[in-house]
């Protein structure tokens, strides 16, 4: 089982494992971190090194940052060299939202690290919607078969 850890400024990555429990019940190998204010990166580095550690079970661990180039994220960067010296498989996804962490944690028990990586961003653009838009065009797509 590929290992899942979310990382994010504040409480967003509590919340997300939060309402993937309220969906798809409890999941082993997935935990948190959070960034708080006064933290600094080398120690969140070293949370991360540690957490991915505990989370790999040989498959890998895929970790979900909040945003790209931000602290998590760099924070998260700098542990590369560690999980290559300790042949560790690690993807590193950023965008990190509910709809992506689902399929990663539904998927991660049949799916490769690389295969579950692509399928958590195919998830995230997937249900990225402008809900008003869609409505819209299912009015029009059924007013369109009254012409018959």
């Amino acid at each position: 089982m590929i290992g899942v850890l979310l990382v994010s400024h504040g409480k967003m990555a509590e919340g997300i494992k939060d309402s993937v429990g309220m969906i798809v019940g409890d999941a082993k190998q997935f935990d948190t971190l959070s960034l708080v204010p006064g933290q600094d990166i080398a120690t969140l580095s070293s949370d991360i090194l540690v957490k991915s550690k505990e989370l790999n079970a040989g498959e890998g661990v895929l970790i979900f940052v909040d945003l790209f180039g931000a602290s998590p994220y760099n924070a998260s960067m700098k542990c590369l060299p560690e999980w290559n010296a300790l042949n560790i498989p690690v993807s590193i996804v950023s965008g990190m939202s509910l709809p992506m962490v689902i399929t990663a944690v539904c998927n991660r028990d049949f799916s490769s690290l690389d295969e579950l990586t692509k399928d958590v961003i195919s998830a995230g653009v997937e249900n990225m919607k402008d809900a008003l838009a869609e409505l819209n065009a299912a009015n029009n797509s059924a007013g369109d078969g009254d012409d018959y």
